[in-house]
């Protein structure tokens, strides 16, 4: 009611023991007095502040008076704050997918390798690209690309653990990079995320539609001590699986050129 009217209750501050304040199960402590005030910015309702006191009659027009100013003051913070936290959210996620954007992606990579340095632990990289991206866009449209991409982004959250930084990094291609992952358990999950999208159909206006991935595996220390020398490594792997056929995963295996794509197989 105070949301709704804008006004704060109860009128005379005093409370009524059988007023529902919150909820049932969770009543308000038995004191006397009561203020409920509307958290106001403008004509917008943020919320409300909730005080009691053990004293009757603790919140006469003057007191009342103060701390509606104090929660005015205290909707404009609380609006602050959200903003603030939005504008750090539109910086380092990528607006269609929710996943990281390339940018933090980066920056949060060099603290996880610094420390598979430091520790001798294993770290991998997964770079992961939708199959034939463009004919979709051409023949269903770009709304339906859209719905694929969010797709697999969903994908790469349900398969990724906890520890796991996973990021698009433009148009249809996504990076995941995983902590204290050797070369085996980064193929397990790179053929989960494989294998899930394969079985997924999307809908359009002209039917189901189904498409494929691609993937290329790279891992710290074998294919490289450094950012830039790692990605390269899982993005040579990648174009690996390209050329032998899509929907597969290939594991970097040195600058050999005889390095061959894994053929596609059950996790």
């Amino acid at each position: 009611m105070v949301v709704e009217n804008r006004f704060h209750l109860p009128y005379r501050c005093e409370y009524d023991m059988h007023q529902v304040v919150l909820s049932k199960s969770h009543p308000w402590p038995k004191y006397p007095a009561l203020l409920v005030l509307p958290l106001l910015l403008r004509d917008r309702v943020l919320g409300t502040l909730i005080l009691g006191a053990k004293r009757a009659n603790a919140f006469v027009d003057s007191v009342r008076s103060t701390l509606e100013v104090l929660a005015s003051h205290l909707a404009v913070s609380l609006s602050n704050a959200r903003m603030v936290r939005e504008l750090e959210t539109m910086a380092t996620t990528d607006g269609l997918t929710g996943l990281l954007n390339k940018r933090s992606m980066l920056e949060q990579s060099e603290q996880k390798l610094a420390a598979a340095v430091r520790f001798g632990r294993p770290l991998s990289v997964l770079v992961v690209d939708l199959d034939h991206f463009k004919r979709v866009n051409d023949t269903y449209g770009h709304d339906v690309g859209d719905v694929v991409i969010r797709g697999l982004a969903e994908i790469l959250k349900r398969q990724k653990r906890t520890t796991d930084l996973v990021a698009r990094f433009g148009g249809e291609e996504f990076v995941v990079l995983c902590e204290q992952t050797d070369e085996h358990g980064a193929l397990l999950l790179a053929e989960r995320i494989r294998e899930e999208l394969k079985c997924t159909s999307f809908h359009s206006d002209t039917g189901r539609l189904s498409i494929t991935c691609s993937l290329g595996i790279s891992t710290f220390p074998a294919a490289g001590r450094s950012w830039d020398e790692l990605f390269k490594a899982a993005d040579d792997a990648l174009y690996i699986s390209k050329r032998g056929g899509r929907n597969r995963t290939t594991v970097w295996a040195g600058p050999s050129p005889k390095k061959t794509a894994r053929a596609p197989q059950r996790a």
